[in-house]
């Protein structure tokens, strides 16, 4: 049986970590919120945690039907780590750029002001690592 070098095993441990590492902080969706709001002021929210190794969020609005003043936030207690606010009517999208943070836990709000409705879906992504 032949014997198997020290620096092949290196080299195979060195890319199982490196596979682990891109596997692991590689881009994932942490909340998506199906939004429906009529006429008027109201708001939805959820909580996500960021994970060890993830440093970075994006969020996704993807307006389907409606029009009205929308506005979007993520919290970390009283801290806010990221806000965008918005007028969009119509089938229409907003993504925001990659925003750096730390691991941990978070709170994403959206709420809409307006006189007519809105329909929707909101994506929160998270990534770290070489992506």
């Amino acid at each position: 049986m032949p014997k198997i070098s020290s620096v092949t095993i290196l080299i195979v441990v060195a890319l199982a970590a490196v596979l682990g590492y891109c596997a692991w902080t590689y881009p994932r969706t942490a909340t998506i919120i199906p939004i429906s709001f009529s006429f008027g002021a109201d708001s939805k929210s959820v909580e996500f945690d960021l994970p060890p190794l993830h440093d970075e969020v994006q969020v996704e609005v993807s307006i389907k039907t409606g029009a009205a003043l929308w506005t979007a936030r993520i919290t970390s207690g009283n801290v806010t780590a990221w806000s965008h606010s918005a007028s969009q009517g119509g089938q229409t999208s907003y993504q925001s750029g990659w925003v750096s943070v730390s691991s941990g836990h978070y709170k994403f709000v959206f709420g809409t002001i307006g006189l007519g409705s809105l329909t929707g879906d909101v994506k929160v992504i998270t990534k770290g690592g070489p992506w």
